[in-house]
């Protein structure tokens, strides 16, 4: 049995995509090895699904600071490297995701030793870094990521993304495109399976509106909130849940709180497990996609917009350029992004019109859930540790 290495920044249980492939080399027949950060009340070491998860320390769980991301990115890049040192003939690859990129250059003794490397990239880190901090077009951080990112990918075996504009993006930036591989982060059917046919729901029951996930600015929950203080009017019982954590938590509830809506938006208590997403929102009316267009958020295919759909939960989001390649009017209820009046004003729409909703539902089923599903998709992926392995042995 071929022993594979993995590691990510990231908590394992909460990660989708890390779990995804993790479990499907399981499933595949290898032994997997899984570094990732270690959350308070985390024992340090588990099996998860046949993956042996091994949990590093940090700095801190709240990173507000770019000195605290770096010293907690080192911390773990040694981690890596330190793990690697004490096994540098056990495994027959490494799969490292970003971020951050040069993670892979912990990987050093092993590539040398003819072990190949996949690095994975989740998010771009340039575009990443100017949506968190408000960097300006060209400064020398963002030339740093820049080169890092150029670098680490050409010293990877091979280099997986998220979706085709980013392996556009990944190859103009220097990274041979032939060694760019795409492996799209669609849901678990396993796990997101169609709900049972819609039950009429009583007089007065609320209308449902769910959001799970990241809580961030660039992904515009206070938005949504604003929509749904200016929808209540038009709507009388309506109900915003959103599930997840992260740094915009404190000033969201304060907002919901100041417009008088804490009956109205839920939170839950942090983030889920991607397990107990589907029980959470399996009564959803409509599933909401709430983000700001900017050049990082352009290019992203939210998982969860792919996980409502998954389910048949009608969605609203706004007509990014990579939401735009996948789905049309026929399959999505779009909004123009960052305007709250125009979010409120679906809301009320697929409010007022059930048959609209069951339509964007089996829209979206027909026109992307067919198509594209990870018991297929995976197989990508496969192919390609298979092939690597083959090749340095």
């Amino acid at each position: 049995m071929h022993t594979i290495m993995m590691a990510a920044y990231t908590n394992y249980r909460r990660d989708p995509r890390v779990k995804r492939e993790a479990e499907c080399l399981v499933e595949a027949g290898y032994s997997v090895v899984f570094l990732a950060r270690r959350q308070p009340g985390e024992p340090t070491r588990e099996t998860i699904a046949g993956v042996d998860v091994i949990k590093t320390r940090g700095v801190k769980n709240t990173r507000t600071s770019v000195l605290l991301y770096v010293l907690d990115y080192g911390i773990f890049f040694l981690a890596i490297a330190l793990h690697l040192l004490r096994h540098p003939l056990r495994y027959k690859l490494v799969h490292i995701n970003n971020m951050p990129d040069f993670l892979v250059f912990a990987t050093w003794l092993p590539r040398l030793l003819g072990c190949p490397v996949i690095l994975d990239v989740h998010d771009l880190m340039p575009e990443l870094y100017q949506e968190k901090f408000g960097a300006g077009k060209k400064p020398r951080i963002i030339q740093m990521l820049e080169f890092q990112e150029r670098w680490a990918g050409r010293f990877a075996s091979a280099v997986l993304t998220v979706e085709e504009r980013l392996k556009t993006i990944l190859s103009a930036r220097g990274i041979p495109r032939d060694k760019i591989h795409v492996l799209m982060n669609l849901p678990n059917e396993q796990i997101f399976k169609p709900r049972a046919p819609a039950v009429v729901k009583e007089m007065g029951a609320p209308f449902v509106i769910v959001y799970h996930g990241t809580l961030a600015h660039r992904l515009g929950l206070d938005i949504a909130i604003e929509a749904v203080a200016r929808a209540r009017l038009r709507v009388s019982h309506i109900e915003l849940r959103i599930i997840g954590a992260g740094e915009a938590r404190d000033r969201l509830m304060e907002l919901r709180n100041h417009l008088g809506l804490r009956d109205v938006v839920t939170f839950s208590e942090g983030f889920v497990r991607v397990e107990e997403v589907p029980s959470m929102i399996e009564d959803a009316d409509v599933g909401l996609i709430p983000l700001r267009i900017s050049q990082g958020t352009d290019i992203m295919l939210p998982t969860k917009l792919l996980e409502y759909v998954a389910m048949g939960i009608p969605c609203i989001a706004p007509r990014t350029g990579t939401i735009a390649r996948y789905f049309d009017d026929n399959m999505v209820h779009f909004f123009e992004a960052g305007n709250v009046e125009s979010l409120a004003d679906a809301i009320v729409s697929l409010h007022e019109r059930p048959e609209r909703r069951a339509a964007l539902a089996r829209g979206a089923v027909e026109g992307f859930g067919k198509t594209y599903r990870w018991s297929e998709h995976k197989k990508v992926y496969l192919k390609l540790v298979e092939r690597l392995i083959q090749g340095a042995a």
